[in-house]
């Protein structure tokens, strides 16, 4: 869904307003933990980092220039849909650390998506 603003599908920016990201690594590496976590019970969310639409535009602009994304000021003017907020401290109390951040997060996903085709 976060490629959606490198697509350019302005109907769909209003989900990007304040977004979740975590690497698949991540995830995979936090499945593993909790198997080995002899106090684990009920639900975990794993979510690395939060990131407004603006600042994501500006990462994206900066990191990729060969795609069009659109400037802040051109996203300032969208009505976000509500989402309740994402929350790792219960995985983060138990031990776990996240290893990749933001720019990691994308040069795997851009790099997927150019080979398969998609951008």
């Amino acid at each position: 869904m976060k490629f959606l603003i490198c697509a350019g599908n302005e109907d769909h920016y209003k989900y990007l307003v304040d977004t979740s990201f975590v690497h698949v690594d991540d995830v995979a590496r936090a499945h593993i933990f909790l198997f080995e976590y002899p106090n684990a019970k009920g639900r975990y969310i794993c979510s690395a980092l939060d990131v407004t639409i603006d600042k994501l535009s500006e990462f994206l602009s900066a990191r990729y220039p060969e795609y069009q994304i659109p400037n802040a000021d051109s996203l300032k003017d969208i009505v976000p849909v509500k989402f309740s907020g994402f929350s790792s401290k219960k995985l983060l109390e138990a031990g776990f650390n996240y290893q990749h951040g933001l720019e990691e997060i994308f040069d795997g996903a851009i790099e997927s998506c150019k080979q398969k085709g998609f951008i």
